[in-house]
């Protein structure tokens, strides 16, 4: 056998062990990931739960005021109007509930089938025309009330600068379901459920059925990481954001670093270490979130290399 064909024989041989190691590595870290997911989308699915009876109660406290005040047109129109917001709010999130429930029938680790299904075969895309619609029905439906412009809830991260240059500029569907796993997927579109419950209970105000300000945990939730660069040289500071947009207070957000607990403000805290020793190496961040006196925590195990002066 010539030498450059063994030489070469030999190399295919040691990238298909490392390819096929690093995958081992890969999807075991994203298989011990899914309890994470599967908290935290259990804390913003009890938010949902907790909106969708402060709904209720809104509503009926909304009739019980306009009947003492003797069923004036104008009350009984407000009470048509809530019911009308309420039932087209129902149809967008029972239709996110039965996408949720058409993924929990799916294999824990199966992220090939999750983005064949969400993206492939276009359901991400019902989703976000789905919530397009509702935002512009909020808008035209109640532009008497003085509402605020609720933002769109199904975008991409085009002009996102939180992305790489690599990963931006992607649609909805690609920017959060592309090599989902089947939890993941389930998470955020719970996350959705409870930002179009928050619309709700804005306009629900407006109409004049009561502060429902604490009907749910989280108005916009971002957890994640904003890392500037992933290589720099061995004892030079390292620095990159933890970050958790919410609204809830009561959630205390809390973060750390390779256990060491950081300062949280403003639902931000800085990351910033000296780099030592020379190679790839990694660090561990740790978002956790309180609510109804239960922890949920989502772990980021952030990949740097450090390089020699």
């Amino acid at each position: 056998m010539k030498w450059n064909t063994l030489y070469h024989s030999y190399e295919g041989v040691a990238m298909l062990i490392i390819v096929t190691c690093w995958w081992l590595v890969v999807t075991n870290r994203m298989i011990n990931n899914e309890p994470h997911w599967q908290s935290f989308n259990g804390v913003i699915e009890r938010g949902v739960a907790n909106a969708q009876v402060a709904s209720h109660k809104a509503d009926s406290a909304l009739k019980v005021d306009i009947r003492k005040q003797g069923n004036s047109r104008e009350g009984l129109e407000r009470i048509k109007r809530a019911a009308l917001l309420q039932k087209r709010t129902n149809e967008v999130v029972t239709f996110l509930e039965n996408t949720k429930n058409y993924l929990k029938q799916m294999l824990v680790e199966d992220r090939k089938e999750t983005s064949s299904w969400m993206i492939t075969q276009g359901k991400a895309y019902q989703v976000k025309k789905k919530l397009d619609k509702y935002v512009e029905w909020l808008a035209k439906e109640h532009k008497d009330l003085t509402l605020p412009k609720f933002d769109k809830i199904a975008e991409g991260n085009e002009g996102n600068a939180l992305y790489f240059a690599w990963e931006n500029n992607r649609d909805f569907a690609h920017t959060y379901f592309a090599y989902a796993s089947p939890n993941e997927a389930e998470t955020v579109l719970s996350l959705k459920q409870s930002i179009v419950k928050r619309y709700e209970s804005y306009v629900l105000r407006k109409l004049g059925a009561g502060d429902l300000s604490s009907c749910c945990i989280c108005y916009r939730i971002g957890a994640g990481l904003s890392v500037p660069v992933h290589t720099i040289q061995v004892g030079q500071e390292y620095t990159a954001d933890m970050f958790i947009e919410i609204s809830a207070s009561r959630a205390n957000p809390r973060m750390s670093i390779n256990q060491t607990p950081l300062m949280v403000k403003d639902g931000h805290a800085e990351v910033t270490f000296q780099t030592q020793g020379v190679g790839k190496q990694f660090w561990e961040g740790k978002i956790t979130v309180r609510y109804n006196g239960k922890d949920s925590t989502i772990v980021h195990r952030v990949p740097i290399e450090v390089l020699p002066k």
